[in-house]
């Protein structure tokens, strides 16, 4: 799934289990850094910028090396240093982690019906337990698209009723803009109804 749908359901998730801000934003970026394994597309398209022959670095190692058990638990225990409840960040950050995985399994399919991106769990030590899902959705079909317009709308409700949103994992002040444009932009649409 795309990044920010990785970045959304993470953040959600973290905030249904009720972490506090700091601990919040760091579950949330637990479920989206394994996505960092296909930063190889910046690579890639330089070298095609450049003229330079063909590189493959995003297929190569993307899903291969931060999509299983070791980055579900490695970038969770990095990042509980900064939690100020390490031990629940720690166990929310290994969920968002799985989140990613299993949202990868179910619906990143690339455009061709037979171009499906398998997870391997053990990796980047083993191929052993790759996991894979012959009815994977394709990355820009609309069951990704649709659950990515539930998490947005989940994440105005939260801006509007909680008073906080995903945009304080990027920092407070920038929060409480967005939080109240949003309420604003809803007392207006309320009125004019």
């Amino acid at each position: 799934m795309s990044p920010i749908t990785h970045f959304l359901a993470s953040w959600s998730t973290a905030d249904a289990l009720r972490l506090r801000a700091r601990d919040r934003a760091l579950a949330t970026w637990c479920g989206v850094l394994p996505d960092a394994d296909g930063l190889g597309v910046l690579l890639d398209g330089a070298n095609r910028l450049l003229g330079r022959t063909g590189s493959w670095y995003y297929g190569e190692f993307h899903h291969a090396v931060l999509h299983g058990v070791f980055a579900a638990v490695a970038i969770p225990l990095a990042l509980s240093f900064f939690a100020a409840n390490r031990l629940r960040m720690f166990a929310v950050g290994v969920l968002t982690a799985h989140l990613h995985f299993l949202c990868d399994v179910v619906g990143s399919r690339w455009t061709g019906a037979d171009d499906f991106w398998p997870l391997p769990y053990l990796a980047p030590f083993s191929q052993r337990l790759t996991i894979q899902w012959s009815g994977q959705w394709p990355l820009d079909g609309w069951p990704n698209m649709l659950f990515t317009l539930l998490l947005i709308a989940f994440a105005f409700f939260r801006a509007i009723d909680a008073g906080y949103s995903p945009v304080g994992v990027f920092g407070a002040g920038a929060d409480r803009v967005f939080v109240e444009t949003v309420r604003n932009r809803w007392r207006m649409f309320r009125r004019a109804i």
